[in-house]
């Protein structure tokens, strides 16, 4: 095959990568705008219990921000109580943000209007006003309204979900060849400790850190699924439950309950590889 014909398969091969990849290019460029036009007043990623602890504790005067952060700013716009925009309407959604955009960088003072009204009192200082094209904007916009997946995509989830029909051997097998200990976690989808120690302790920085070194977490919805290994004879119909088992499958402990983010660390610590 003549070198110019594979030069052109190969260009061939990355244009339909790319358009396997929509928004991909406008999430890059994004980010580089960001970072170059806001990040003189909007600091990047901050742990959210960073940021409840700088705002509810502190009174601003941890991280004395001066505007929402980057992952503030991206829930604010989709996910907040004021988010922008239909997300069952991807198209005009992106249309609103990118209106938006422009408003709020042409008239800073009204980036308050999607603020949290206990932290909006904390910014201080007027902000620069700038105007981007309508190619910009677009960019900006597929920046904030990806943020969060790409940044889940660096960081896989810290909980596996298991469906109906799941192979806990193959958890087994997974947690032996890693050397991990393997939790099952018995939860149902209308428990509110479930979802409350998901968010406030799960999900926190330093309890994902020890999870992804040292366990693998993985969840059964007792509501449609049985638990596995034995651990029916042992639950106590208490959700959320926390099943510590060896990579063999002998059960360690069991904790049922929702726990505090000490509690969970220090179980976490009692259990973790190097210590047993």
């Amino acid at each position: 095959m003549e070198r110019h014909t594979i030069f052109q398969l190969l260009g061939l091969l990355a244009l339909l990568l790319a358009l396997t990849l929509p928004g991909t290019a406008g999430y890059v460029e994004g980010e580089r705008l960001f970072k170059a036009q806001c990040s003189s007043c909007h600091n990047g990623y901050v742990p959210a219990d960073r940021i409840k602890e700088n705002f509810f504790e502190k009174e601003n005067r941890l991280l004395n921000l001066r505007a929402p952060t980057v992952n503030m700013l991206a829930w604010a716009i989709t996910e907040g109580p004021r988010k922008i925009g239909d997300p069952s309407d991807a198209e005009m959604r992106q249309a609103e943000i990118e209106e938006y955009l422009r408003e709020v960088l042409e008239h800073p003072e009204q980036i308050e209007s999607i603020c949290d009204a206990n932290v909006k009192r904390y910014y201080q200082g007027k902000q620069p006003v700038i105007k981007l094209s309508d190619e910009e904007l677009a960019d900006l916009a597929a920046y904030l309204l990806e943020y969060k997946a790409h940044r889940q995509a660096k960081e896989p989830p810290v909980i596996r979900h298991l469906g109906k029909g799941f192979d806990a051997n193959q958890l087994l097998a997974e947690a032996k060849k890693s050397g991990k200990v393997l939790i099952i976690e018995a939860s149902s989808p209308h428990c509110h400790y479930c979802k409350k120690m998901d968010r406030e302790v799960i999900q926190s920085p330093e309890i994902r850190r020890m999870l992804q070194k040292g366990f693998i977490l993985a969840e059964v919805n007792v509501e449609e699924s049985r638990l596995p290994l034995g651990l029916d004879k042992v639950y106590r119909k208490i959700t959320p439950s926390f099943f510590f088992l060896s990579p063999d499958g002998t059960l360690l402990d069991h904790f049922p309950g929702s726990w505090t983010k000490s509690d969970f660390s220090r179980m976490l610590e009692q259990y973790a590889p190097k210590q047993r």
